[in-house]
Order: C-alpha cells, then structure tokens, then sequence
C-alpha cells in the first residue's frame, strides 16, 4: 500500500519500503531517447534518481545502526553501492544527506499521520486523534531504523538538524487544533498547548525507541492517546479515551 510519493523523496510502502519509481523515470519522452540512456539501458534521470535514494536510504540505515556521530561518508556510500563523486555531485557532506533523508522520512510521517487523521473525520476529535497516534507507531514499529533516525538520531546532529525536528514537530500541530473547539475552552488553553502536547507524546517516544524498544511502539499506544488529549480535555476525559484504546487492544 503505497503512502506516498513526493517529487525526488523517497515512496513509502508499508509491505516493501523504500521502492523506487521506475515507472515514472522511465517516462515514454526519456526512454525513447537512445542519448539519455545508460550503460545498463536505464535512462540517465532514473540512474541519478536511484543512486540518490539508494544514500538517502543508506543514511537512515546506517545512522540507525552506528549513531549519526559514528557514521561516516564512506560507511553510507558502500552500503548504497555508489562511488564518492557521486556522492560529492549531489551533498556537500554528510550533515547534508542526513538533513536529506531526515526531511524524506518526515515527509512520509506526516503524510500517513495525516491520511489516517482525515480518514476519521466521521469521529469525534479525540478518535481521530487516536486514528493518527496509532497510524504513526504501527508505522514506527515497522521500521526500527526511521523510529532511531527520526526521534534519537537527529537530536545528535547538530543545530541544523535540531531546527529541522522542531519544524517538523509544529507540522502536526494542525491537527490538534481543532481540540480548542471540541473542548468547549479553547479560549483558556494557552496558545501553546499543541505544542505541550505534541512534545509530551514525542518524550515517550524517544525514551522507547533509545531504550530499544522501538518495535513495541504499538503498546504505547494508550498513554500516548492520554498525553496527547489531556491538555485539552482534562485527566479524567483523557483517561476515558485512554481505557477505550487500551480495552480495544486487548
């Protein structure tokens, strides 16, 4: 099931991840011209497509496995099977194509956060809530290296990249807004409540996936539900949400 598919980012699918779009490179203008082709037949676009999905790729793996501060430029261009001028040609060095493939991976994170929030647009907020919460660590779960490089990985990587990982905290913010109508107080909540909730739920996530503990997001779940919907709804309101998604779980 295809999430999506944004330009030169990286496509996304929850029973093979990191495909990439032949199809589209491999356009009918492209292919039929026999001086944009390469050695292996391949048109040129696609080649430089790959290879550069194949070090974004790379780079999340790598950076999962060894730490950001451990990883190395040669490290992520053996294991993306491409040559160091290539590398050279398309980042500057390795702060860059880490920057890159964290921009790839947050781009797919919200975009399935997202389809899964409006998919519940029949729900009460709070269930739509709950809907994105646990599209999000199914997908965490699923892939233990996006989980580390995403939420532990970046916090090692210096201010650009910390700047990045707030940026892409306050892209979720939108779909909390609308808990200021549905609680029936908005105009008492402070103006950063999104923002308290969204940073609670990402503290729980980082402890887990740094303890190792990654794979088992889906448990969360529940507390995660809570720490998200308290600030708008109060303990007890939130903690009835939480008792539902737990007894749902089994």
């Amino acid at each position: 099931m295809v999430l999506l598919h944004l330009g030169d980012r990286l496509r996304w699918t929850v029973d093979s991840p990191w495909i990439l779009p032949y199809a589209e490179a491999m356009d009918s203008q492209t292919s039929s011209n026999p001086q944009q082709l390469t050695g292996e037949g391949l048109p040129r676009a696609y080649a430089a497509r790959s290879e550069r999905e194949r070090l974004l790729e790379a780079m999340v793996r790598v950076a999962a496995a060894k730490s950001y501060e451990a990883t190395t430029v040669a490290d992520v261009i053996e294991m993306a099977g491409v040559s160091p001028e290539t590398f050279d040609q398309m980042f500057d060095d390795k702060a860059a194509c880490f920057l890159a493939a964290y921009d790839a991976v947050i781009d797919v994170l919200v975009a399935h956060v997202s389809s899964a929030f409006a998919s519940a647009a029949d729900q009460p907020w709070p269930e739509q809530v709950t809907a994105a919460l646990r599209a999000l660590v199914e997908l965490l779960s699923l892939e233990a290296d996006i989980a580390r490089m995403a939420m532990v990985e970046v916090t090692a990587a210096g201010e650009g990249a910390s700047e990045r990982y707030r940026g892409a905290l306050a892209r979720f913010t939108p779909l909390l807004e609308e808990g200021r109508e549905y609680s029936g107080r908005g105009e008492d909540l402070p103006s950063d409540t999104a923002r308290f909730a969204i940073g609670g739920a990402t503290s729980m996530i980082f402890d887990e996936v740094r303890a190792g503990r990654g794979g088992e997001l889906k448990k969360a779940l529940p507390d995660l539900v809570f720490a998200v919907l308290m600030p708008y709804l109060g303990p007890e309101a939130a903690e009835e949400e939480m008792r539902r998604v737990a007894s749902e779980a089994g």
